[in-house]
């Protein structure tokens, strides 16, 4: 997904729906550096700061004050772009204001893993961001709601200083 990668910055309030989980996060995107600031922690970390840059990215675990480096985890990539990966077609269904941006509505078809699957997205005219996908079954949704195109600044995609590093060193893990 690095490919998607644009030279996009903004804010937003993204909300990911998969079946009967829904995790929302605040998120700042600035070219290919992501922010995500959690509300409930995911998987320990109450913000997530991705770097594709250098491919990986920090668990900020803030109670504990403490971070972890690891690999950039599928569900905090984002895509940023109009084209899905694994895109066949993009079929115009129509137009609609959505979240305060005019928008245009797509049928897409992509092939992934699990075969060929169709959603339904919503572009932004001016910007061309997907401000919503959605699973055409519905079991599956990604929404960017309070979405502000402005730039960012680069000091919320860096490690926050006095935080402890949590991976032990490798001398230690026998």
């Amino acid at each position: 997904m690095a490919d998607d990668a644009l030279a996009i910055d903004f804010s937003a309030e993204r909300i990911v729906k998969s079946g009967k989980k829904v995790v929302t996060a605040h998120v700042n995107a600035k070219d290919d550096r992501w922010r995500f600031e959690f509300a409930q922690p995911q998987g320990g970390a109450s913000i997530i700061i991705v770097r594709m840059d250098r491919r990986s990215s920090w668990l900020i675990l803030s109670k504990r004050r403490q971070y972890l480096e690891v690999p950039i985890a599928r569900d905090h990539q984002l895509a940023v772009s109009e084209t899905m990966d694994g895109e066949l077609s993009r079929e115009l269904v129509g137009e609609q204001t959505l979240n305060g941006y005019p928008t245009e509505l797509f049928e897409v078809t992509v092939a992934g893993n699990e075969g060929t699957r169709q959603f339904y997205q919503w572009v932004t005219k001016v910007q061309r961001f997907p401000v919503k996908t959605v699973s055409k079954e519905g079991s599956w949704s990604e929404e960017f709601q309070r979405l502000i195109f402005t730039e960012q600044s680069p000091f919320l995609f860096e490690l926050p200083r006095r935080l402890d590093w949590a991976n032990p060193p490798a001398e230690v893990q026998h």
